[in-house]
């Protein structure tokens, strides 16, 4: 099936000829976010144009960033838990003749792969939909077309045919850059930097020094605001394999004024090792992923590793020339240091010969001289939507144990707050980088409103989203990047089935359709993605259904455990219900709920649930009726 485009000829004022194209959705940046927008639109029988400026798709997780951000692995299912099990497949597949299964094992159960096998696998995902996706390389966005105040076009430009524009018109709009570029031409509110500590009573928010893993800011934290971007790095990849590797060479670039505290701290011998100064994070085919490294707490080393704060402060609002000047800073300097750890003659022998074990891996990235085509762009904008997440959403909240329950919940935030350094190493703070901190917090939902900008119509914005700085280093994670996109893309489905406009959509049909596909809307530690009732129990967490982070299905229900979280359920659905009377310790049976919804003014299933009229009703059982009922 192929996309339903209006091919026509339109002489622009510069005699310049361009298409113009018409489909249901368009979606700008083939990241993982937007990948599972396309997907999940597609999967509802949409048309997407999938746009993106690089000749490739998979943004950081198709340049090296394979090692997945999650702690909690309940907290993100649906499209990203899809793409894990095709990696399991994968390695499954390719480990058939070793009956050891080396390469499965170290895929961790599919949330680590190597970059080629996921850029591989997004391929695959896109491919299935039939047609519906049209997949548009090498296109720079141009412009927004807003008309009264809705986006209903943008202009592409092919860039290996610099002048030719192609406009595109759409019902539905979603931003999956890094950046929010499309969000920001369209004219939506955004920010970027930091703000300061008084602005949403954040703790952690602002200039701020910390070590590694505590809570508690250091002297020198004033908590003011400032225009900072937060450091960037380059994911690559490498191999101590002899046959499979491809030596790091010199920069021609290289600074070695760059290093000067990494030298330091090689000097005075706190860094006696590769590891000490980048981490290696095992992959599956003898491969590691590289990432730059934290102070940490006892030793204070390495005051310098991968990140490179500072450079890339105008990335979020730079043009594509600058940013490329900036990617070719980040790549001298990332390789430099590689490169210096393995031959400057400073640098111990013993050290120095470790260092060289490793090598680029000739399998990734080929064409690129096996080395990234994007550097890890942590934050760019992030727009003003109608829900902002501050810090202060990661914290529980009495009565119910946990934070505050959003009854629009569309994904789960459980990382902690990540953010990397703002500023470089100062020495006059030892130990610690200015913007640097790893604080947990409790999961908390990310409500629809953050994906949807304030001002703007036709756009929803899964990436570039509504936070503070703070509350963005929780939720940056890919996974939940491509959580947020599917919700976009089912999302963009509602707003064109039911006419309406993206902030009007029916949020329980979206949550619905998210469940069902064992997208996470609630975070459950002991629900599996295959339970029965995992859709209810999920659709219903999002209306208070239980206190904590256990969803105990199997529990047995008294009248008095019924009516409490019937009544908290009605109650984020704007319902009042009196407590009915009777004993409170008896068992709840079905025959009794149904009468309870329909004094509520449901109506239940007009059939019986396969449950004896006289048996006490589990958890499980009665959430799976009461979503029933209220789904109907």
């Amino acid at each position: 099936m192929s996309l339903p485009l209006l091919v026509c000829l339109i002489a622009s004022s510069t005699g310049v000829v361009t298409e113009r194209l018409e489909t249901d959705v368009v979606v700008v940046g083939a990241t993982p976010g937007g990948i599972a927008s396309a997907v999940a639109a597609a999967r509802q029988g949409r048309t997407v144009l999938l746009v993106e400026y690089e000749d490739h798709i998979g943004g950081i997780v198709s340049n090296g960033l394979t090692n997945a951000d999650i702690g909690k692995r309940q907290a993100v299912g649906g499209l990203f838990y899809q793409f894990t099990r095709r990696v399991v497949n994968y390695f499954t597949a390719f480990d058939q003749e070793n009956p050891d299964r080396p390469n499965l094992r170290r895929c961790q159960d599919g949330y680590r792969y190597e970059a080629h096998v996921a850029e591989q696998i997004f391929h695959e995902m896109i491919e299935e939909q039939e047609g519906r996706i049209r997949l548009c390389l090498n296109h720079e966005l141009k412009q927004a077309v807003v008309e009264d105040e809705r986006l209903v076009a943008v202009s592409l430009e092919d860039r290996g045919q610099p002048g030719e524009l192609v406009r595109v018109e759409g019902r539905v709009f979603v931003d999956a850059t890094y950046e929010g570029d499309l969000a920001a031409m369209a004219g939506a509110p955004f920010r970027t930097g930091r703000e300061g500590r008084d602005e949403f009573q954040e703790a952690h928010a602002g200039k701020i020094y910390m070590r590694f893993g505590t809570t508690v800011p250091l002297p020198g934290s004033t908590g003011e605001a400032d225009g900072a971007t937060e450091a960037y790095c380059f994911r690559f990849h490498v191999t101590e394999v002899p046959e499979d590797r491809v030596p790091i060479e010199k920069p021609s670039a290289f600074d070695r004024e760059d290093y000067r505290f990494v030298l330091d701290d090689i000097r005075s011998g706190r860094a006696t090792r590769f590891g000490q100064i980048i981490q290696l994070i095992p992959m599956p085919n003898r491969k590691f992923e590289l990432n730059s490294d934290h102070p940490h707490p006892d030793t204070g080393v390495p005051s310098e590793s991968l990140d490179l704060a500072e450079d890339n402060w105008d990335w979020p609002t730079a043009t594509p020339a600058r940013r490329e000047q900036i990617y070719d800073r980040y790549l001298s300097h990332n390789v430099g240091l590689i490169w210096l750890l393995q031959n400057d003659p400073e640098v111990p022998a013993a050290m120095r010969e470790d260092a060289r074990r490793w090598g680029w891996c000739k399998d990734e990235w080929p064409e690129h001289g096996h080395v990234p085509r994007q550097v890890y762009v942590r934050q760019g904008r992030r727009i003003e939507g109608e829900t902002m997440l501050t810090e202060n959403d990661g914290k529980p909240k009495p009565p119910l144990g946990r934070t505050t329950v959003q009854p629009t919940s569309i994904s789960v935030i459980e990382w902690p707050f990540d953010p990397h350094g703002c500023h470089k190493y100062d020495p006059a703070f030892p130990g610690v980088r200015e913007g640097y901190f790893y604080v947990a917090h409790a999961p908390f939902q990310v409500p629809y409103g953050v994906i949807v900008p304030k001002s703007i119509d036709g756009l929803l914005a899964p990436v570039a989203c509504s936070c503070s700085h703070v509350a963005y280093n929780a939720l940056r994670m890919e996974p939940v990047f491509m959580s947020l996109g599917e919700a976009a893309g089912i999302a963009a489905h509602l707003a064109i089935e039911e006419d309406v406009d993206v902030r009007s959509v029916p949020v329980p049909q979206l949550q619905a359709l998210l469940v069902e596909e064992a997208g996470v809307i609630t975070f459950y530690e002991d629900l599996p993605f295959d339970h029965p009732a995992f859709a209810a129990m999920q659709w219903l967490g999002a209306r208070a259904l239980n206190p904590g982070y256990r969803a105990t299905p199997e529990m047995k229900l008294t009248r008095r455990d019924g009516w409490v979280k019937l009544g908290r359920i009605l109650a984020a659905e704007g319902k009042e219900w009196p407590k009915p009377g009777g004993a409170e310790q008896e068992k709840l049976c079905w025959p009794e709920l149904y009468t309870w919804l329909q004094q509520a003014g449901y109506r239940p299933p007009q059939h019986e649930p396969g449950i004896p009229k006289e048996g006490q009703l589990t958890l499980d059982q009665f959430a799976t009726i009461v979503y029933e009922t209220m789904m109907k």
